[in-house]
């Protein structure tokens, strides 16, 4: 593990020339699209600099955004010459464009796609490539998050699988039947040609949010993955999140429901069967999943949406109406005095339902993946 006066840190000032097809070094693209981050780009940027791995480009490429973000860029630019491909469109031509043009002029072996307001940990990138070594086959790598808010104060969440792993394609699959294992792109370095393969163009908002998860699957119809169980991304939560807008029209639900059913259909030309036999299981998940964004409304005291989430949680799957917790949160509705904050109350300690408290078991066929300590 390289020292910290090692980072990409020390080129300041000096021409920085990343090496293209060293075997032993490969070049790791860094696709960095943005619109409006400004107030967040600075620190992305400086944490992409700050990693352990040293041979990295940074693509970059900014969809005409009008607050300061192309300044900051091209002062960062300056400060590491060489490093960084700089791209503007000269207007806002969508997502799709702004990350295709990060993508073309990419060069190294693997790319990671980094949203503008994200950060790395110093030592996501090596330990993505030490996992790359230990299995050559793999599609990706995704590493576990922890949060940060607009302020960068941080809080964490359980990891997705209670240990570093590599996973069979074909199981990984299965679990993006019933799970958003990954909530962030940034989570995930792709080996590029085998992400070229499985390509998934980007338009609305909408699609921005579930492409990777589409592209994901099909990736692992192909190649096995590897997960890191350690936090080395921080990803932002913030008002201007893709995320905000897909709850607000239930698409963190409709939008899985859309994408299980093709997913199934793949799983049936691809003789992937327990894909496939996951469909009915995946769709009485989801309709769990609306009871725990229901909550989440309540909780907010949005009790419209709250209430949009409870209807489509019994439109997904009827059966659920004879669930305690269906039962619960319908006895609000009624509620009067002080029945409601009690209500809520016992909900907030319903375990697992808010958010996700426990880490599960890797699927079957996994072996464990190395990670190295950390000497930093």
């Amino acid at each position: 593990m390289r020292s910290v006066e090692n980072h990409l840190e020390s080129q300041v000032g000096r021409p920085f020339s990343p090496v293209v097809g060293d075997i032993s070094n490969p070049l790791v693209s860094i696709a960095l699209y943005n619109y409006n981050y400004g107030q967040y780009l600075e620190e992305c940027l400086e944490s992409v600099v700050s990693q352990t791995y040293g041979n990295i480009e940074i693509i970059f490429s900014d969809n005409s955004s009008t607050d300061d973000s192309w300044q900051i860029a091209s002062d960062f630019s300056k400060k590491y010459p060489g490093l960084m491909t700089m791209t503007r469109n000269r207007t806002n031509f969508g997502p799709g464009a702004n990350l295709e043009n990060c993508m073309f002029n990419a060069r190294g072996e693997y790319v990671l796609i980094l949203c503008s307001d994200d950060v790395l940990k110093p030592t996501y990138i090596e330990k993505c490539i030490d996992a790359f070594r230990q299995e050559t086959m793999l599609g990706f790598v995704m590493v576990h998050r922890d949060i940060i808010d607009e302020n960068s104060h941080s809080s964490t969440e359980v990891p997705f699988y209670n240990q570093s792993c590599i996973i069979p394609g074909e199981e990984q699959a299965a679990v993006y039947m019933m799970a958003a294992v990954n909530p962030s792109v940034s989570q995930v370095m792709y080996h590029k040609e085998r992400l070229y393969t499985t390509q998934v163009s980007i338009g609305s908002t909408a699609s921005k949010w579930y492409y990777p998860r589409i592209q994901d699957f099909h990736l692992c119809s192909k190649y096995p993955m590897a997960y890191i169980d350690e936090p080395l991304l921080s990803h932002r939560i913030h008002g201007k999140n893709d995320s905000t807008f897909t709850e607000k029209h239930l698409l963190e639900v409709l939008g899985p429901y859309v994408m299980n059913i093709e997913f199934a259909e793949v799983g049936k030309e691809r003789g992937m069967d327990k894909v496939y036999q996951r469909l009915l299981p995946s769709i009485d998940k989801l309709s769990s999943l609306a009871l725990r964004y229901c909550t989440r409304y309540l909780l907010a005291d949005d009790e419209l949406l709250a209430k949009r989430y409870f209807y489509l949680s019994a439109a997904l799957s009827p059966d659920t109406t004879n669930s305690e917790l269906f039962k619960q949160i319908n006895s609000y509705w009624t509620a009067t005095g002080d029945e409601k904050p009690r209500i809520l109350k016992a909900l907030t300690e319903t375990d697992n339902l808010v958010s996700r408290t426990v880490s599960y078991d890797p699927p079957e066929g996994y072996r464990t993946l190395k990670v190295k300590a950390s000497a930093i």
